[in-house]
């Protein structure tokens, strides 16, 4: 698998170059230099993002003394994430890190490792619903010029079978039911079977929050799908910017189709490629041009690439916490 990984990062790099080349790296300065001094204004929306993230990670743990601040919690998520992007797990690396950090502060481990795995599933559906949205809204924002409508469907429904299938595996005791498998299959590791009852506990936690908290639930799902909205506010900013103005709607089905093929490059570290070539399909959609696509893809990553550093330093300073 990390095989394929590599193999599929080495030929988005290729495509990605080639992509940037043929829209002529002039062109591209040009853009470019049109956002100038307002740079810090373009990482305004993801930091907001995170920050609702994170209030949402804060509410599904339980609140008493000893429980991890709102801060620290905005700082293990911008970790979190980085390792999401920069390895290819599917977006999924991160949150055993996240587990373990917080299993340091003294949070139990079914507490600290339920409250991620609930946020992740929440996440994902909120996700879901802004993409259906988006892919609602794109007969109208793009007038006919709708970039392989097929294709975007059946991504989104794809999707929303993969969401729906992620939370409901959550509420069918996922862990012994994985362990009961590896035994039939003859592959159960001998330190795994030992943790039964840990897992067992932990399969309890994840059916019994989702039934005594669904308040909480939904208070996070509202958080999480405002975050979203918040997101799409970055379009609006750089294509300002860029001196192509586009209203809210638009803003918002955009993203959410940028999200959408972000999710289709999951195997790909960043998604690498796959996201930046559906800038562009979607770019050439609203009769912007491919120059135009590749160009918010670069400011796109240059984003990308300051969240990353920030959560690289956490970890880096993490990392010095264990030691000492």
């Amino acid at each position: 698998m990390k095989r394929l990984n590599l193999v599929l990062l080495v030929i988005a790099s290729v495509f990605l170059v080639a992509m940037l080349h043929r829209a002529g790296w002039d062109n591209l300065a040009h853009y470019l230099r049109k956002v100038s001094y307002y740079w810090p204004l373009v990482l305004v929306p993801y930091g907001l993002f995170s920050l609702l993230g994170a209030l949402s990670w804060k509410i599904l743990l339980p609140a008493r003394p000893g429980c991890p601040t709102f801060t620290r919690l905005f700082l293990l998520r911008l970790a979190g994430e980085s390792i999401n992007q920069l390895t290819p797990t599917a977006s999924l690396g991160g949150e055993p890190y996240k587990a373990l950090r917080l299993h340091f502060d003294g949070i139990a481990w079914q507490e600290a490792v339920g409250s991620i795995v609930i946020h992740k599933g929440i996440m994902v559906l909120s996700l879901v619903l802004y993409i259906i949205l988006s892919v609602v809204l794109a007969p109208f924002v793009f007038a006919g010029d709708m970039p392989h409508p097929v294709l975007m469907a059946a991504a989104a429904t794809l999707l929303v079978g993969a969401g729906a299938v992620f939370v409901m595996l959550q509420l069918s005791r996922p862990c012994i039911s994985v362990i009961e498998l590896l035994k039939k299959l003859s592959l159960c590791p001998a330190a795994l079977s030992a943790k039964r009852t840990e897992l067992a506990a932990l399969d309890s936690y994840l059916a019994g929050f989702y039934r005594e908290h669904f308040n909480l639930c939904l208070a996070a799902f509202c958080l999480l799908f405002l975050g979203w909205g918040v997101h799409a506010m970055e379009v609006y900013i750089v294509f300002r910017l860029l001196d192509h103005p586009v209203d809210l709607g638009t803003s918002l089905c955009f993203d959410g189709l940028a999200s959408l093929f972000a999710c289709l490059g999951f195997v790909i570290p960043g998604s690498l490629g796959v996201q930046d070539g559906g800038n562009v399909l979607l770019s050439l959609g609203l009769s912007l041009g491919a120059t135009f696509g590749a160009a918010f893809s670069i400011i796109r990553r240059l984003r990308e690439g300051f969240w990353l550093a920030l959560g690289l330093l956490v970890i880096s300073l993490e990392s010095e916490r264990t030691a000492h």
